[in-house]
């Protein structure tokens, strides 16, 4: 039975943990800080003791034992939910296309469009992703550097070379224009064909990150850069205007900025050759590949059967 998780099910996830492996899936943050890890016994624990958090969370459960857990919710807006952590017990990965399909139902009962999943390159989760209505949108690369410092020397270019500014929520209409210009229509046409649906799917870099906007001479948003910054590790994504294409080294430059000598840390869609090519040169390392597939949820919410089971 598939059911959210509930208070009562935290002796049950102490037991989960000494059976469980590796996450199936993660989100663009958890990808740049290492990947799916061991499933976070404390963290789910707490979560199971509070409401509000609890009913982003599933379980699937037989005789009292816990056998995956799956937690999900929106994006940036609701129009676009994401997977963010799916957890099995070791030798149930068949679990996998039932709790795929029936979070979708959830979220298209929610007013979703569409539901996001990451998956490490080679797992055999993609195969139960896609028997689940789930494709392809890219592949990507995560690259990183040990130091951050090393790799600004060596694009030779002053970090205050572009003159940036925050960025505001009246941007999204040039965002999304700047988006449809430089993103292959295959990868548009999954991930929202208004401004609002395209914004609702955008991934950031935590609560704590900040966002920049490169505005050109025309008037036109030449880049986007998102940065945040830890005492170990400084992550950024950039997207960036193919007027802009010949400031790509100080966008770059811009994005390593204002941060100690640590390890830097970013992800590269597989369509994005010159920004790989430019990292690659500077010394920044492939770590690991992902697939980012998505699944439409077109079917009128009247008409959806509701299958999970009821909290009791």
């Amino acid at each position: 039975m598939i059911r959210h998780l509930h208070p009562t099910d935290s002796p049950r996830i102490l037991h989960f943990r000494a059976s469980a492996g590796l996450g199936d899936t993660c989100t663009l943050v958890n990808a740049l800080r290492g990947g799916p890890s061991k499933f976070p016994t404390a963290k789910y624990a707490t979560i199971a003791l509070s409401p509000r958090a609890w009913q982003s969370c599933w379980v699937e459960s037989q005789r009292g034992k816990i056998n995956s857990v799956l937690r999900a919710g929106p994006r940036s807006g609701k129009q676009a939910w994401e997977i963010s952590e799916l957890y099995l017990r070791n030798s149930k990965s068949s679990l996998i296309l039932d709790l795929l399909e029936q979070i979708a139902v959830q979220a298209g009962g929610a007013g979703a469009y569409r539901i996001f999943i990451r998956i490490p390159a080679g797992s055999n989760a993609s195969d139960f992703a896609q028997k689940a209505g789930f494709s392809t949108i890219y592949r990507e690369t995560i690259y990183q550097t040990t130091s951050t410092h090393s790799a600004a020397t060596k694009l030779g270019i002053s970090d205050d070379f572009l003159k940036l500014r925050p960025r505001y929520q009246s941007d999204d209409g040039n965002l999304f224009r700047m988006h449809n210009v430089v993103t292959p229509i295959a990868i548009r046409i999954k991930t929202g064909q208004t401004s609002e649906d395209w914004a609702a799917g955008m991934e950031r870099l935590g609560r704590k990150s900040s966002e920049w906007i490169l505005d050109l001479p025309t008037g036109e948003i030449g880049a986007l850069i998102q940065r945040s910054t830890t005492r170990t590790q400084h992550m950024f994504n950039i997207n960036w205007a193919a007027t802009a294409g010949g400031q790509l080294g100080g966008i770059v430059a811009a994005a390593l900025k204002e941060t100690d000598d640590v390890s830097a840390v970013t992800a590269v869609p597989d369509y994005k050759h010159a920004l790989a090519h430019l990292l690659a040169n500077i010394g920044f390392k492939k770590q690991a590949n992902y697939e980012v597939m998505v699944k439409p949820l077109t079917q009128p919410i009247s008409e959806i059967q509701q299958v999970f089971a009821a909290v009791s």
